[in-house]
């Protein structure tokens, strides 16, 4: 199994624009992983109450696999992850991830994480909030299990 991360500054890429083929490095890169992928997990900060800016502009370059064989996350496991500073705009987030992976066609795991970074959750790596610690576990657990299942069924 391989893990690739995406975030930060390899997400900042230019504002999609379906009639401009161009990609950035950093386009490519993600575009290439997302094929890859037999399994993905999005997480997303809220802002507004709705997906950040930077998140939407990425998944938007999934445009680029309309014409895959496995079209843009279909066939994939997706895990998804909503952080924000209450529990209501990180349910309006969760609820945009998933809605975004089911109309990527991506098989959404039945457990979406909530964050409500209102208070500190995490120290560096270590997570400080047994709960989200075990949702997280459940989560992977369910898009690894997904993704090792489909790779299989692909492979006869």
């Amino acid at each position: 199994m391989r893990v690739q991360m995406f975030g930060g500054e390899a997400l900042i890429l230019p504002l999609y624009d379906p009639s401009d083929v161009t990609r950035t490095e950093r386009a490519k890169a993600l575009i290439q992983a997302l094929r890859e992928a037999d399994g993905i997990i999005l997480s997303a900060p809220a802002y507004h109450g709705g997906i950040s800016g930077l998140i939407k502009n990425a998944i938007d370059y999934t445009e680029d696999m309309k014409g895959d064989d496995r079209a843009y996350f279909d066939g994939r496991s997706v895990g998804t992850i909503a952080c924000a500073g209450g529990w209501q705009a990180a349910g309006t987030t969760l609820g945009s991830l998933r809605s975004v992976v089911h109309s990527l066609r991506g098989w959404n795991a039945p457990m979406g994480v909530m964050i409500n970074t209102a208070r500190k959750i995490f120290a560096g790596e270590q997570c400080l909030d047994s709960d989200i610690e075990r949702n997280i576990s459940i989560m992977v657990e369910q898009v690894v299990s997904f993704a090792r299942n489909s790779a299989l069924l692909r492979a006869l």
